[in-house]
């Protein structure tokens, strides 16, 4: 079945296969606050994209930070214009897809929609079912949980997969030690049965 506006498989969001490609994305850690995490971001002799560091949970001596021990990286917003932000419409898709390979750590995928505040985030874990080896994760965007300043919000709100300005990922265990996790793309996915929130029907020629 063709949707109303036809039906597709994929949306690419983001690469990271290029220097250029690797200059889209913002890194942050404790560090920037006086923390002793560090975190950074490369392309591999393959040609993908390795966030890679180690987290420390020491605290600086400011009194005013409790707590450390993280790092993450984002797409980057791309540039207004006279029309506003750019935005992606993942409205036709139903899952976030990532091809990655990770460890041990468990991270977060976090989505940044056109939201009045910058700190609210819509987050699901990355689950890895096979740490070392490439693995394609595809999240439905219904699973992701709305949240504010890290704290899930006690009313949830509905994504706005019109307008998704960044995408990212997160470290979440806070524990000491390295991390690494290789990227290759971002995607917003249908599988061959689903087109956006709708279960797709195949047409009388696919049957045939």
């Amino acid at each position: 079945m063709e949707g109303l506006q036809g039906w597709k498989k994929e949306l690419p969001l983001m690469a990271l296969n290029t220097k250029q490609d690797l200059n889209q994305w913002a890194i942050g850690c404790d560090k920037d606050i006086g923390g002793f995490s560090e975190a950074s971001l490369e392309l591999t002799p393959q040609g993908k994209g390795r966030f890679f560091g180690n987290i420390s949970l020491e605290l600086p001596a400011n009194r005013e930070i409790v707590q450390s021990g993280y790092a993450a990286i984002r797409s980057k917003e791309r540039e207004a214009t006279m029309w506003g932000t750019p935005c992606w419409d993942t409205s036709l898709y139903r899952y976030l897809a990532l091809r990655v390979r990770g460890d041990n750590r468990k991270y977060f995928v976090n989505i940044q929609t056109d939201t009045y505040f910058q700190t609210d985030l819509f987050q699901h874990r990355l689950f890895l079912r096979t740490p070392g080896q490439w693995e394609t994760v595809m999240i439905p965007f219904r699973d992701f949980v709305f949240t504010s300043n890290g704290m899930i919000m006690p009313d949830q709100v509905e994504m706005f997969r019109e307008k998704i300005k960044t995408v990212g990922v997160s470290l979440t265990d806070r524990e000491e030690g390295p991390f690494s996790i290789e990227i290759d793309w971002i995607k917003a996915m249908n599988s061959e049965d689903t087109e956006g929130d709708n279960d797709r029907t195949p047409s009388s020629s696919e049957i045939d």
